[in-house]
């Protein structure tokens, strides 16, 4: 009787094939699973600067992927209260990345100088903390992650001033 396997020499099979096929199984298996326990969402990272009586705190996020939910939101406080309104910054490159929903609470005012976008939030009476969430996602066609700056304006000076970057994720 003969079979599929009559003419099919023996060996043919390296050990360098099998190893090699072995390790890309692998990978496959890391990545699944990483994938399974929710290592490829998103991962947020809060990042803090002061200067001139306040601090800015940015919550954004780190890693993402596109079509997802992200959360980012700038908060900035003085114990000494925060004035009538705050004025804050952010690259307007790295906004491009998202799909926006809205910002709460809305913006007094917004402009632009090509380079950042600067948001104007009126402040309660007395008010020591000031923020700005942005109900955004990530664009779906999104590929490359971007890079930011974040500021608190006062009077045209940046007082407090940090750096955020976000991964995209395959």
């Amino acid at each position: 009787m003969t079979t599929t396997y009559d003419d099919v020499p023996e060996g043919t099979v390296t050990g360098t094939a099998r190893w090699t096929t072995r390790l890309t199984l692998f990978a496959l298996f890391l990545f699944v699973v990483a994938g399974a326990v929710g290592l490829l969402g998103v991962r947020n990272l809060t990042t803090t600067a002061e200067g001139g009586g306040f601090t800015l705190t940015v919550d954004y996020p780190r890693l993402a992927r596109a079509g997802l939910d992200t959360p980012l939101s700038i908060t900035v406080s003085n114990p000494d209260g925060v004035g009538e309104e705050v004025v804050v910054g952010i690259s307007q490159e790295y906004m491009k990345i998202f799909e926006h929903q809205g910002i709460f609470p809305d913006p007094s005012d917004t402009s632009t100088d090509g380079t950042y976008l600067y948001l104007t939030i009126a402040a309660e009476p007395g008010a020591t903390e000031v923020r700005v969430d942005f109900d955004v996602y990530v664009q779906p066609s999104s590929q490359e992650g971007e890079q930011a700056k974040v500021f608190v304006a006062d009077g045209g000076d940046r007082v407090a001033e940090t750096e955020i970057r976000t991964t995209l994720l395959p």
